[in-house]
């Protein structure tokens, strides 16, 4: 037989229609002998919470960076560091002055 026969597909068809009435049926049983489905957390509930809990131990350890660590660093790189910190640096001052300005407004 083809799988797109019509009678494959009429008894596709009868097989979903016996799943659903099956499936209502358990479902009303189960509902009349008190049985209660648990409440299941999903895996995206999951992921939120271990995204949160991600969230507040980065921010709760502030990254120390040391003026030698800054010195290596490009102008552009030492302002993103000052951003992550609050702090707005002008990239128009030499690196020593950007670094003096962030350890400054930094304490």
């Amino acid at each position: 037989m083809d799988l797109l026969s019509p009678q494959v597909l009429a008894l596709g068809a009868i097989a979903c229609l016996v799943i659903t009435f099956v499936v209502k049926f358990m479902k009303k049983d189960s509902e009349d002998l008190g049985i209660v489905k648990k409440e299941t957390m999903r895996l995206v509930d999951i992921e939120g919470d271990i995204e949160n809990e991600l969230e507040e131990y980065y921010e709760e350890a502030p990254v120390v960076v040391t003026s030698a660590q800054l010195m290596r660093m490009t102008k552009v790189q030492i302002d993103a560091h000052g951003r992550t910190q609050g702090i707005e640096l002008d990239r128009r001052m030499t690196k020593a002055n950007m670094i003096a300005d962030l350890a400054a407004r930094s304490e």
